[in-house]
């Protein structure tokens, strides 16, 4: 639509909003519907439902320009949550919380960040132990209460674990490990209570996909979003283009099934991360895990993607450098060796930053950690609209690779990104397996005709 007039832009043309470009004989806007689908499609905007690759790189310049800004200092609600990231607290860390929690205000707030930051259980245990009347009587019994409920859905999971052990991956003989979730706490907590969980995370191979998906929907899980993916079509679809799955069990329970740990990089090799794997004891399963100094590059990827903002996260990294079996010099040649140095170290220094009573005064000598560190503190005041935006702006998962590489990456993936199938076009027009082919050529077409706003798969 031209920008002007009745076209949702509210600028007088020619591009004055900042947001227009032009076309062959007039300039379009980029806050129309109309123009927003079609930049979608050919890779160079993004509207809800519609994936988009993000932005290729931030040059080091654009590092250094952002790391010049301060960081921002936090409120109280902020700060005695982030001191409460720890399963351990030192006399003067807990004389630190003593002091701010006497300048909370809303308490009523302060409960529902911990719920949201997942670290109730670590919150409650710190607060308890302070000296009688630092926190309201009220706030300690809703604490508790949601720390039981916690504890239940962490024993939930559990049994989880022992199904799909039981039920699934070992009848059929499938290599496998748990990542994330019970097994990390089992694996690096003193309290594997203290850990809150949202889902199970399960990675397999991605040949095993199909197998696999029918053998869960045989004892009881559901697929998760939309129901067509439990179908033996909607298994293939996954399997051969996507390389994730979610099931619910039948007790509620999320548990993804990736097919890798690094996406399009595979930095770490599926194949590999199971033949190395190590195992831990989770209510008396014994369970494959990735080897520590691979385990922790993938975390502080995973976690950089999104920009720390959960503070369980960072009580896990508090946890895993605490543990008496960590070789840190072993997880800096591991991450050498993997490509993962760069987030690895600025993660190390995040951490470290977190642990100062004023987290806004830390000093970085690496721009890309400043940032890091400037976006999670601005995601503690904020929400998850807040994450999805610094993701947006800023994507930070491929920082370790070479430059000229990531733009080579980024020009094929975004031509290629407009023809290849994804889960709405399964949804919208399911075929059978045998004529998955067709929706490299349907797909146009399928993109086209549908509300820009769906979004029912796993990818």
């Amino acid at each position: 639509m031209p920008c002007g007039p009745g076209s949702g832009c509210r600028c007088s043309g020619a591009g004055a909003c900042g947001r227009c470009w032009a076309g062959s004989s007039a300039w379009f806007c980029r806050g129309t519907t109309g123009a927003r689908i079609f930049e979608s499609f050919m890779g160079e905007a993004t509207i809800p439902g519609v994936p988009m690759p993000l932005p290729v790189t931030v040059s080091e310049s654009q590092l250094a320009e952002a790391a010049a800004r301060p960081l921002p200092e936090i409120g109280t609600t902020a700060r005695v949550l982030l001191a409460c990231a720890r399963e351990t607290l030192s006399a003067d860390q807990a004389e630190h919380i003593r002091a701010l929690c006497a300048q909370v205000q809303d308490w009523e707030r302060f409960i529902q960040q911990a719920e949201f930051r997942m670290i109730v259980p670590l919150v409650h245990r710190h607060l308890r132990a302070l000296p009688d009347g630092s926190v309201p009587a009220d706030v300690l019994d809703q604490l508790k209460a949601r720390t039981r409920r916690a504890a239940m859905q962490n024993l939930a999971m559990i049994a989880v674990h022992h199904r799909l052990v039981r039920d699934v991956l070992e009848p059929l003989g499938v290599p496998y490990l748990f990542f994330k979730g019970p097994s990390l706490a089992y694996r690096y907590y003193r309290d594997p209570g203290l850990r809150q969980f949202r889902d199970i995370d399960l990675l397999i191979p991605r040949q095993f996909m199909v197998k696999v998906g029918q053998r869960v929907r045989e004892v009881g899980f559901r697929s998760h979003k939309h129901p067509a993916w439990s179908t033996d079509d909607g298994l293939r679809f996954l399997q051969r283009f996507v390389g994730m799955m979610d099931w619910v069990s039948p007790e509620g329970v999320l548990v993804e099934m990736p097919s890798s740990l690094d996406g399009d990089w595979d930095r770490l090799p599926t194949d590999e991360m199971i033949a190395q794997a190590e195992s831990v004891d989770i209510g008396g399963l014994r369970v494959p895990v990735p080897p520590d100094a691979d385990f922790l590059c993938y975390l502080c990827k995973h976690h950089s993607r999104h920009h720390w903002a959960r503070l369980h996260w960072i009580a896990d990294l508090n946890a895993i450098l605490a543990h008496p079996e960590f070789d840190l010099d072993a997880v800096r040649q591991r991450a050498r060796q993997r490509g993962f140095e760069r987030t690895v170290e600025a993660a190390l220094a995040l951490q470290r930053a977190a642990a100062a009573p004023e987290p806004w005064r830390a000093n970085f000598s690496d721009p890309f950690a400043h940032e890091l560190f400037r976006h999670c503190l601005l995601n503690l005041e904020g929400d998850f609209e807040q994450e999805l935006a610094l993701r947006e702006s800023f994507p930070a998962t491929s920082i370790d690779i070479d430059v000229s590489r990531r733009r080579r990456r980024h020009r094929l993936t975004r031509n290629l990104h407009r023809f290849k199938p994804r889960s709405e076009d399964f949804i919208q027009r399911p075929l059978p397996a045998r004529w998955h082919s067709l929706y490299y050529i349907l797909r146009p077409f399928l993109f086209m005709s549908r509300r820009p706003d769906v979004s029912v798969g796993p990818d």
